[in-house]
């Protein structure tokens, strides 16, 4: 069984430079044996319904602006399967779970690309990528991610999000805002305890909805703890980035030394 993961990708120029998650990242990469494929859901992507994007997906997109201009001219070649997308298709509406292609869908967003070309360098197999719906509940996110155990005997689910994302009050400050350290604090302690009722109770936390002014950054982490038969997440890396931008990540049903 491989395992799932859950990545805080912070902002897309954290491939050019360093820093102690590019270093951690990297380091994560190499300890992870390779699966057949990859099963990826990332922020960057929110439908109504449930989607798989096109099996003749092939390129990446370079979806931020004002950022380094070397940035826009980085190569990631990275492709899907159409045999995986509908078998993976197939399996899920078995498990009552409704999904369609999404034609219009054949590039990746930096949530995914980005991500990957922390974790390795060159990649030579498939990538399936699903949305978050957004007519989902917590309790949905959770239940799809329940549903993708069935893949994990083959397949990587890396869900790649954040902590915590509120752009609009981050700063280059050192100092990390205290509602972020706070909120990053209770989300380490629920995943490394496996607490699922804090979890899906947790929009209620007073610091929620100040990380988070749109929820679509924390959405891919229900999904990764559904799909985890051992709920209890372990942290593969903490850093506080521009004040509030946390780049807390775990593994969860690790059978790999780190």
């Amino acid at each position: 069984m491989y395992p799932t993961l859950f990545i805080s990708h912070g902002a897309p120029n954290i491939i050019l430079s360093d820093s102690k998650s590019k270093r951690n990242f990297q380091k994560l990469g190499k300890s992870l044996s390779i699966p057949k494929y990859i099963i990826m859901i990332s922020a960057h992507y929110v439908t109504n319904d449930l989607k798989i994007i096109s099996p003749e997906a092939n390129k990446i997109m370079y979806d931020f602006y004002g950022f380094e201009d070397e940035l826009y001219k980085v190569i990631y070649e990275i492709n899907s399967d159409k045999d995986l997308t509908f078998n993976l298709i197939d399996k899920l509406k078995k498990e009552n779970i409704n999904i369609s292609i999404d034609e219009e869908r054949k590039s990746y967003d930096h949530g995914v690309w980005n991500v990957l070309a922390l974790l390795y360098e060159k990649l030579n197999i498939p990538v399936l990528q699903l949305s978050i719906p957004s007519s989902y509940s917590q309790f949905d996110l959770i239940n799809l991610g329940e549903k993708l155990k069935i893949f994990k005997d083959e397949a990587m689910i890396i869900c790649s999000g954040g902590i915590t994302h509120n752009l609009a009050d981050m700063s280059y400050s050192s100092t990390p805002k205290t509602y972020a350290q706070e909120f990053n604090e209770k989300i380490k302690n629920i995943v490394e305890n496996g607490d699922g009722n804090s979890l899906l109770n947790i929009k209620s936390d007073i610091n929620f909805y100040k990380n988070h002014p749109s929820v679509e950054h924390f959405l891919p982490l229900f999904i990764a703890f559904g799909s985890a038969t051992n709920k209890k997440g372990k942290s593969v890396n903490s850093e506080m980035q521009y004040s509030n931008i946390s780049m807390e990540s775990f593994i969860f049903d690790n059978k790999d030394k780190l």
